[in-house]
């Protein structure tokens, strides 16, 4: 399951990246991309007067749920207007993108926490 969410979220992303100009308020703007940076975004990308961070998240078909990490959630509660979450969706046919700005606001998220077992092995002392 981690695998396919991770393939879809890149292919969204690559598409974002080569059509975010399709989006109007996208349409001029310089694009950096920020997917290393572990920042809470995708790309930042600076227009004549101002900069916007935005997040992409892929989903394969017309409908369909997506997840903030909750770094990606308090960067865009900080950033409320100039946070695009952008939506990539029916990815196995004709892709459409959808951006929501302020999205803290605009949407209605549920939180979810997960809790994770790490599971390690150990060897006995040995003389090297």
């Amino acid at each position: 399951k981690f695998k396919q969410l991770k393939t879809t979220g890149e292919e969204a992303e690559v598409y974002f990246l080569n059509n975010y100009q399709d989006i109007p308020y996208f349409a001029d703007a310089k694009i950096e991309d920020g997917r290393n940076y572990g920042d809470g975004y995708d790309f930042q990308l600076q227009n004549v007067d101002s900069y916007l961070l935005a997040e992409v998240k892929g989903v394969r078909s017309k409908k369909g749920a997506f997840r903030m990490t909750q770094n990606e959630y308090f960067k865009a509660k900080e950033y409320k207007k100039d946070y695009g979450l952008v939506v990539v969706s029916n990815l196995e046919d004709l892709p459409k993108m959808t951006v929501i700005f302020d999205p803290i606001n605009e949407l209605e998220l549920t939180e979810k926490i997960i809790a994770s077992q790490q599971v390690n092995f150990h060897s006995k002392a040995l003389e090297w």
